[in-house]
């Protein structure tokens, strides 16, 4: 790997977080205490950085080293950062995290190539506006499997925060950005919402009355997922192809691609995703996705006819559920 290589890298890094040259230029050079004037030979490669002032940046900056090393392509090892935060107790570090993920999408988005590969079980969340009940629910299940049942409240007392909501909304606004999403669904999205919701109701954490909310806004979601499929963008206009399979994804993904940033996200749960900026991970991310896509079948625009079938499916489950509850 070449000096210049991990340059790039340190540049590429920098810009996403703190966006023109002379901001970033001004932050290296305080961490570091130089001027701005050596600060800049440093990045134009003029003069090197020492591996020591390397580690400092990294430190003071927040910036995981193996950042600055994404382009060695011999290694058996690569680089992937779980994004942990806590979304019931938002402190100034929580509130960084998760804005950072904001920046990265609205920075690739910037791109006229931009990129969004989504494969997932449930809704794709480029799709939602924020459903209060779903996220809730998305809330409820990460206090399950992240601090356990003990930690469990009721489904309405799940905090949604003005300011978690405003980042949520911020972070669909920065997904809705790229240019062209082709996301693959599994034809069980809604049987799969609904199979995690009678298990909670039956383990005793979900009552009739909060069924009843999640049911409507699974109703809400669906109807704006038929919407979508046929009209083939977004409501911003955005190109979205929509496909659908009967396989069954281990874990929710998303890949980005741009001229600016690539990176790749593998989700457990809802609020903490797995992060990758390294290429050749992205790269297999992206024959992972193509490869899942190849035997599906297009749902939006022209999939007419296969499309009613599907929303037929989807529509099918809810009256089961229904009848299960009796509603």
């Amino acid at each position: 790997m070449e000096y210049r290589d991990i340059l790039e890298c340190l540049k590429s890094s920098l810009a996403l977080r703190y966006g023109d040259k002379k901001t970033y230029q001004k932050k290296v050079a305080d961490v570091l205490g130089l001027t701005i004037p050596t600060i800049r030979r440093r990045l134009t490669g003029k003069n090197l950085f020492t591996l020591e002032e390397i580690s400092v940046i990294s430190e003071e900056l927040n910036i995981p080293v193996d950042e600055f090393f994404y382009s060695c392509r011999h290694s058996m090892k690569q680089p992937l950062e779980f994004v942990q935060y806590d979304f019931t107790f938002y402190d100034s570090a929580s509130y960084e995290i998760f804005d950072q993920t904001v920046k990265m999408f609205s920075f690739a988005a910037q791109s006229d190539n931009s990129k969004l590969y989504i494969s997932t079980n449930t809704f794709p969340d480029v799709l939602n506006p924020t459903f209060e009940w779903l996220t809730r629910f998305a809330g409820l299940q990460w206090l399950f499997f992240t601090k356990g049942s003990g930690a469990l409240k009721p489904l309405s007392e799940i905090p949604l925060t003005p300011q978690l909501l405003q980042r949520l909304d911020r972070y669909l606004l920065a997904v809705r950005a790229i240019k062209k999403s082709v996301c693959l669904v599994s034809t069980k999205i809604v049987e799969n919402y609904l199979t995690d919701i009678r298990q909670f109701y039956i383990l005793g954490y979900l009552n009739k009355e909060e069924v009843l909310h999640l049911i409507s806004d699974i109703e809400g979601a669906l109807k704006l997922f038929d919407k979508v499929c046929t009209d083939g963008c977004l409501e911003n206009g955005k190109e979205m192809e929509i496909y659908c399979t009967d396989s069954f994804f281990s874990s929710d993904m998303s890949i980005v691609e741009s001229d600016r940033l690539s990176f790749g996200m593998l989700r457990p749960n809802s609020f903490n995703p797995v992060l990758t900026k390294s290429k050749d991970v992205c790269q297999t991310m992206t024959r992972w996705f193509k490869m899942w896509k190849r035997p599906s079948t297009l749902i939006s625009q022209s999939g007419t006819h296969i499309r009613r079938q599907f929303m037929e499916t989807q529509y099918q489950a809810l009256d089961a559920c229904k009848e299960y509850f009796g509603i």
